[in-house]
């Protein structure tokens, strides 16, 4: 599979990420943008660096619903990403916080001991793995080869486009734009 590819139906694309994604909807969205992340991602903690704040901002002025889908592909952190999603279901900004917070900690090399998150012994954590794991079988299903994936898309159009690695800001923005209009 190259690096990128054409999505003839992206309504059933939003449809099966619903599900299980971590969603900022608005209402009546032109865009639909998914990103696949893992949480020990490089390319996903560039993503979040550069074009965190520009993807936030497509949310908050109407323009596209987001979603973040669970796609662990690193060994041994589903329990951290479970924690990351019981921290959206108590606050959805908090975890944009938090996600930020990790992937700054992640590329300054000052990880640490994230995974004390995970082994708390909050319950929600037990009941959100399984979602992290329907998650990360959706992603596969989807074709997404790898993290990051994202998956732009025109809701109006139903026509997307998947985008395998890390693009790059200017590349993601002009990609972005041209679905919009």
């Amino acid at each position: 599979m190259s690096d990128e590819w054409l999505i003839r139906d992206i309504r059933s694309v939003q449809d099966r990420v619903e599900k299980v994604g971590l969603s900022f909807k608005v209402s009546n969205p032109r865009l639909l943008i998914v990103i696949f992340y893992d949480l020990y991602c490089p390319g996903c903690a560039l993503l979040e660096d550069e074009a965190g704040d520009y993807l936030t901002t497509l949310f908050n002025e109407g323009k596209a619903s987001l979603y973040f889908v669970d796609y662990p592909v690193h060994r041994g952190i589903e329990k951290l990403h479970a924690a990351f999603r019981c921290i959206y279901r108590r606050n959805p900004q908090a975890f944009l916080d938090a996600l930020r917070r990790h992937y700054e900690a992640y590329l300054s090399g000052k990880l640490g001991k994230s995974e004390a998150i995970a082994d708390s012994s909050d319950p929600c954590i037990n009941e959100e793995l399984p979602r992290v794991m329907e998650a990360k079988s959706l992603a596969r299903e989807l074709g997404a080869p790898g993290t990051p994936t994202i998956i732009v898309g025109n809701l109006m159009r139903n026509v997307g486009q998947g985008i395998f690695g890390y693009p790059g800001l200017t590349k993601l923005m002009k990609t972005i734009e041209e679905f919009y209009l």
